[in-house]
């Protein structure tokens, strides 16, 4: 996008009359537009007397469609990106799914009526118009009328789609004096579209509905979208995200042949808190063919890997999966697709969607002895929601206490308070173990089991100079949870899960680029944001270490994990307990314990699990 242009949007983003006219008379301006009847895009054209008329004088560069939605989409502001999910798709993915979702539609193309139910700027809608008006030449306005629908959740987004569409029919000689468009304000959770529009009701649905689903993840949910996600069946596992209901509410807008067309993310094959939209594509066996691009980013304001979904009320055994890139998309259409039987899927642990040969090998990897998750204890770390409170490097030491420093204040700590803990999402080898260990203030009956916070009176006798520094964050403490925590004590750790947690133990990460697992002998030390594999022996752990850090092992995470930005992937207990730890004979344990390198142990493994790489 031009640098000035940018400029223009930073500059004006948040005063939404100003930059529509700005952005409409550059429109009108750079591609020479005589606008004589059009109320909405005259109201919106600036005049030579306008102060704003100089950013129209030396925008002197080509301001196409594709431009001004996006621009459209970059002027929403940050705040409501958030909330909302507006992000800009790119021309080809829109041109992909419109195309190929029309194609799918069982009915003459003048007589489809479609839909975008998030419409944001109106992208999705103006591809389908054009397309409607390109192959039927029927106008603009019995198009706009009868053909094209769309519903947003913010005015601002409605009104700049109706700018849009307006600015379509304009530049192709269709200037009507006022265009009557069926765009909504409201929010997709709840409105009633049967209701809003007799053409739908009598249409029994949309025969085709496309877009982008908004992606806002969990926490950015406000408590009012929240109580209508609960309105929905495949909303009822985790905190479901607010694309997830998207699929629903799609399929039940749909007439009974009509077409689903998706860019959105792929989290939902393996994520639990779309577990119940796996159940519910499952159990309805509807239609459903995916095309995933894995970890390349199609979307340059978000890290979100995606795919696209292609869905219908049709019943059908198996999905259709195949992996794309952006280069080789156009090139194979809907070709080459992997059938994959949906009675092979597990909606609770994640679906494994691939080609044949990789779904073989993982199959074989499960199934070549007893799971992680059985064979072993896999331990999250410790919660005190103020970790920056609890846990420190001393910067000196002497018999009795620690010495550290919290805003700009220097304190002194009991040793008799503190113990050992380990930040597993920052290591990556045993050496490394000394210089990242750290201490942790931990107010509980140190390690003795049962397990018991200390008495407020205990800990200030006991303890007196922790007890004054916990007390100098009193107020921080107190506002864990937003101040709405049940805690046993002001100065009780957030959760009090893995509190008893020792032995020796294999440490990891939350997420990693490869598998890297630390063996530590230290049973008292505890963990934070990280997991454990716990076993009382240091053999069976040192073997295990080789078989997780193994090409094995991380070519099951590359094929079963949750991918992440960067080339991470998700190393959660969930994604990890059902790899099969082979069976071993005593000459496989003496083998991988006694010295053998990288390459033979990954050679070994590879035909011990009997699976090609």
């Amino acid at each position: 996008m031009n640098k000035d242009l940018k400029n223009i949007i930073n500059q004006f983003s948040d005063d939404e009359n100003t930059l529509n006219k700005i952005l409409v008379s550059i429109f009108i301006n750079s591609n020479s537009l005589k606008v004589k009847n059009n109320k909405l895009i005259k109201d919106l054209i600036l005049n030579k007397e306008s102060p704003l008329y100089h950013h129209i004088v030396f925008a002197t560069y080509k301001f196409s469609f594709d431009e001004l939605i996006e621009s459209f989409e970059l002027a929403i502001p940050s705040k409501d990106k958030v909330v909302n999910g507006a992000v800009y798709t790119p021309n080809y993915i829109k041109s992909f799914i419109v195309e190929n979702s029309l194609s799918k539609v069982k009915k003459p193309l003048a007589e489809i009526k479609s839909a975008d139910i998030s419409c944001g700027c109106g992208a999705f809608l103006f591809t389908v118009a054009n397309k409607q008006k390109n192959e039927t030449q029927r106008p603009f306005s019995k198009i706009f009328e009868e053909n094209i629908f769309g519903l947003d959740i913010c005015q601002t987004s409605i009104k700049r789609t109706k700018i849009l569409l307006s600015l379509l029919a304009i530049s192709l000689g269709e200037d009507e004096k006022e265009f009557k468009f069926n765009l909504f304000c409201g929010n997709a959770l709840s409105f009633d579209w049967e209701s809003n529009c007799s053409a739908i009701k009598s249409n029994e649905g949309f025969d085709l509905i496309v877009g982008n689903p908004p992606y806002v993840r969990a926490k950015n949910i406000d408590l009012e979208t929240k109580k209508l996600l609960s309105n929905w069946s495949v909303t009822k596992s985790g905190n479901p995200d607010l694309y997830i209901p998207f699929f629903e509410i799609g399929i039940e807008n749909l007439n009974k042949n009509g077409i689903l067309g998706y860019i959105t993310v792929n989290s939902f094959f393996k994520s639990v808190n779309a577990r119940e939209l796996r159940n519910y594509l499952q159990t309805n066996k509807y239609e459903l063919s995916i095309i995933d691009f894995g970890d390349e980013k199609l979307f340059e304001s978000k890290s979100a890997y995606t795919c696209i979904c292609f869905l219908s009320k049709e019943k059908s055994e198996y999905l259709l999966f195949k992996k794309e890139t952006s280069k080789t998309l156009q090139k194979n259409g809907l070709e080459k697709f992997n059938k994959i039987p949906f009675k092979d899927l597990d909606f609770l642990r994640g679906w494994i969607i691939n080609n044949k040969q990789i779904v073989e090998n993982i199959k074989r990897i499960e199934n070549a002895g007893e799971s992680l998750g059985s064979k072993y204890k896999i331990k999250n770390g410790i919660a005190t929601l103020s970790n920056d409170i609890y846990i420190f490097k001393p910067i000196a030491e002497n018999e009795n206490y620690y010495t550290l420093i919290r805003n700009g204040k220097k304190f002194e700590i009991e040793k008799g308070i503190c113990r050992d803990i380990i930040k597993p999402n920052i290591l990556k080898y045993e050496h490394e173990i000394e210089s990242v260990k750290e201490k942790l203030i931990y107010p509980y009956t140190n390690g003795i089991t049962p397990l018991s916070l200390m008495k407020e009176e205990q800990l200030k006798s006991n303890f007196p100079k922790a007890y004054k520094y916990l007390s100098f964050h009193k107020d921080d403490l107190q506002k864990r949870d937003k101040g709405n925590g049940d805690y046993e004590a002001w100065y009780a750790f957030g959760r009090t899960q893995a509190l008893t947690d020792k032995g020796y133990k294999l440490l990891f990460p939350y997420m990693a680029k490869d598998p890297h697992f630390v063996f530590t002998d230290q049973k008292d030390m505890m963990i934070y944001c990280g997991y454990a594999i716990f076993n009382e022996s240091v053999e069976e752990l040192k073997i295990l270490k080789r078989i997780l850090e193994s090409k094995v092992f991380d070519y099951y995470m590359q094929h079963t994990s949750k991918p992440y930005s960067s080339g991470y992937l998700s190393y959660a207990k969930n994604y990890v307990k059902n790899f099969g730890v082979c069976e071993l004979t005593e000459k496989d344990r003496y083998f991988l314990s006694n010295g053998a390198t990288k390459e033979e142990v990954d050679e070994f493994l590879i035909e011990k699990y009997k699976i090609q790489i």
